[in-house]
């Protein structure tokens, strides 16, 4: 009876120590797979958004580097063959008129300073200066265009067997654009300081303040602003009048003349002409396009008309 009692005991013993240990499993699992999906859940939730931005943005930054350093590369391998010292372009300015894909009428005006060559060119249609940097050798040059943030837009890539004609390919500054370019030299102002085109004629006035005044008389022409247009003459003056030289001794005489003098052709010549690049020599600065124009000069530190061709 003992001995059965021994064995009962021992078996409750033994199924005692087994539950525990199964038990302990279960809490161990469980919460152990709760507490991993959690905490992952948690990770994506406050960490995976912040994380993808600070990958993206690196690698859109990286990307954005590697353009430019690629169009640094593709930009310098143009003109580090130039051979400046064999340009043809000496000490002044140089204007230019000419096409884009034959058909895009622009205005040049380039100077060669120091290594490289300087300047501006636009298009007729819109008539808004769009800067120019490069190189020119013997045969070659290489115009770089910028817009007013200083971002490249394209390049000129010409040829040149004297300075008289340049003819080329512009392109689009992501090379996927290309159109064949042309430009004859219209003038030239030679020995002239860079900054200071206008100073064979105007000494002590800036080249923006001569453009700003040609700019105020186009002005004035284009609508009729008679009285403005007359305090900017020197008098007496010589016009035509029906075809015969008239003098026009003042102010009052320009105003009551004035349809005669700026007749429908004149008026619209003047109207259309540019008012940049303007041809200078001794005698004054000339605006107007062929026989029609109007010449300008430095009257007691003020600019004034000098003569008017109509």
């Amino acid at each position: 009876m003992k001995k059965i009692i021994g064995i009962i005991i021992v078996l409750m013993i033994m199924l005692t120590g087994c539950s525990n240990p199964k038990k302990g499993v279960d809490n161990t699992n469980t919460q152990s797979v709760d507490n991993t999906t959690y905490s992952n859940d948690s990770s994506n939730d406050s960490s995976n958004n912040p994380s993808d931005d600070k990958l993206t943005q690196p690698q859109s930054g990286n990307k954005s580097k590697n353009i430019k350093d690629d169009n640094s590369n593709i930009d310098s391998s143009l003109i580090d063959n130039i051979d400046t010292t064999k340009s043809p372009f000496e000490k002044g300015y140089y204007d230019y008129q000419g096409t884009i894909s034959n058909n895009m009428e622009i205005e040049m005006s380039i100077y060669p300073l120091e290594k490289d060559i300087v300047g501006s060119y636009f298009y007729d249609s819109k008539r808004m200066e769009i800067k120019l940097k490069g190189k020119a050798g013997a045969k070659d040059i290489v115009l770089y265009e910028y817009n007013e943030a200083g971002e490249n837009t394209g390049i000129f890539k010409g040829n040149m067997n004297t300075i008289d004609k340049i003819e080329g390919t512009w392109l689009s500054a992501d090379g996927k654009q290309s159109y064949p370019f042309t430009l004859s030299l219209k003038s030239n102002i030679p020995g002239s300081e860079y900054g200071r085109r206008y100073a064979l004629a105007i000494s002590t006035k800036s080249d923006q303040d001569v453009e700003n005044f040609v700019s105020e008389i186009q002005s004035y022409v284009i609508n009729d602003n008679k009285e403005q247009l007359a305090e900017r003459v020197k008098y007496p003056i010589n016009v035509k009048i029906d075809g015969k030289v008239t003098e026009i001794q003042n102010k009052d005489d320009f105003i009551k003349n004035y349809n005669q003098i700026f007749h429908s052709s004149y008026k619209e010549a003047i109207g259309n002409a540019y008012t940049k690049y303007l041809f200078v020599n001794w005698q004054g600065i000339m605006f107007g396009e062929g026989a029609y124009n109007i010449w300008i000069n430095e009257i007691n530190s003020e600019l004034m008309i000098t003569a008017i061709n109509n």
